[in-house]
């Protein structure tokens, strides 16, 4: 993953003339006894990306310097207050790249401390951050130029028991098998060259005969098996291509404790994308596609700006089967309900497990969402346990007045309770920094 800036250079001479050109703002001088006491004249800033260097001229009178510093065009808010400063000069670390900042710099008297001139109001632009090349553990790729053909065998070879991640680069390409991530593979990193052209896939599905005997189930059906804790997932597509009426066909199933994964695809139609109970996941910018229940299972999951892609009239968004106790169950923050030309009828959820939850934030709902939303799996005792809500739905599929009665339209008080911090803590989901670029050597 790539964050595409201008060179640093550039950026740090365009902030410093954007400094020189920009107007300072200045109020009228304070007086003490009959004299002026100036305001501080013009600060120099040299911006990095995360720090900022500030230096100004001596004030005649002055005592020490006072430097504020509030995010943002305006000066509200200040985060930064220095101590009393008795040089011109000093550094503030711990920036946002690429941000707006607002400094205010005010003298101190030097008969008397207590009065400050007036405050002198500037701004500043922090730059993007240095890219930093990243070199995997190995390479897959199908035309040998790596130092595996087969993502399976790359997996097999990675060390056991790891505490830090393990770097697998897999190379554009259709990689057919059946893969699997054992529990003694925790950090297992898995990052394509392209997320549409570098995809793990397989045609199991329910009922289909096994080479050894005996029919598969919806869980063995997966193309892509995890148990490894803190997997990430970075630039895959992750498919399943048994069909339309394959029935239940798994093209990912995660029973890792904590997984996550950014810029991926995932692809299938009945059961497309299926997490177990005691995990949680963080999907972020992410495309689901699938029929029927092609997001279910007991995981706590947040889906953040992800597109959830319908492919059949009639079908069901999600089957969760969250566990008595848990706090939350799926959420979809500002995702994007599509769905393919022509189809129509579908229900947001029907709970597979009577104290299902789903939770959509602010989502975009387009015109193939039913009205009444949800559906109770012909079991109405489920109206009385299932939590279905949303926050703010927009688009033509949205409609709070006709949803079924036992759901919940949310009001603003409930709404911070869906955040990831609230759902997760401190939990760190493990992904690349923006301006890490991945080299293969």
């Amino acid at each position: 993953m790539v964050y595409k800036a201008g060179s640093g250079l550039l950026g740090l001479v365009a902030v410093y003339i954007l400094l020189m050109c920009s107007c300072s703002k200045k109020e009228s001088p304070v007086t003490k006894d009959g004299l002026e006491f100036p305001t501080p004249g013009e600060v120099h800033a040299e911006a990095q990306s995360t720090s900022v260097k500030l230096s100004w001229l001596e004030v005649a009178g002055a005592y020490g310097y006072l430097v504020e510093i509030a995010k943002g065009t305006t000066f509200t808010n200040p985060f930064y207050k220095s101590d009393t400063l008795f040089v011109t000069q000093t550094e503030v670390t711990g920036l946002e790249a690429l941000s707006n900042y607002t400094i205010r710099l005010k003298a101190l008297h030097k008969d008397n401390p207590s009065i400050t001139s007036k405050g002198l109001l500037q701004q500043f632009t922090t730059v993007a951050p240095p890219i930093i090349e990243k070199v995997p553990d190995v390479v897959v790729a199908k035309d040998g130029s790596g130092n595996y053909t087969k993502v399976q065998a790359a997996i097999d070879a990675a060390p056991t028991n790891r505490t830090s991640y393990y770097y697998i680069y897999v190379k554009k390409g259709e990689y057919k098998e059946v893969i699997s991530i054992n529990q003694d593979k925790p950090y297992i990193y898995l990052v394509g060259e392209d997320s549409a052209q570098t995809i793990l896939t397989y045609d199991n599905h329910s009922g289909k005969p096994k080479p050894g005997g005996g029919t598969f189930g919806t869980a063995d059906s997966r193309s892509f098996y995890v148990k490894g804790n803190h997997f990430v997932a970075d630039n895959i597509t992750f498919a399943n291509t048994a069909g339309m009426n394959a029935g239940q066909a798994v093209a990912i199933y995660i029973d890792a404790v904590a997984s996550a994964f950014i810029n991926c695809r995932f692809l299938g139609y009945q059961d497309t994308w299926y997490a177990h109970n005691a995990t949680h996941q963080y999907i972020k910018n992410c495309y689901i596609e699938g029929s029927v229940d092609f997001m279910f299972g007991g995981a706590k999951t947040l889906f953040d700006n992800c597109q959830i892609h319908s492919n059949r009239t009639g079908g069901y968004v999600t089957a969760a089967s969250t566990p008595t106790g848990q706090d939350y169950g799926y959420v979809y923050l500002n995702c994007n309900f599509t769905a393919n030309a022509g189809v129509s009828a579908v229900y947001l959820g029907r709970p597979w497990r009577p104290e299902a939850q789903v939770v959509l934030m602010a989502c975009q709902l387009g015109s193939h969402i039913r009205a009444e939303g949800w559906h109770n799996w012909n079991n109405p005792d489920n109206e009385k346990t299932a939590y279905y809500a949303e926050y703010k739905s927009t688009g033509p599929g949205a409609n709070a007045i006709g949803r079924v009665s036992w759901s919940h339209q949310l009001p603003d008080t409930e709404a911070s309770k869906y955040t990831f911090e609230k759902m997760f803590g401190n939990w760190d989901p493990g992904f690349l920094a923006g301006n890490v670029r991945i080299v293969v050597k």
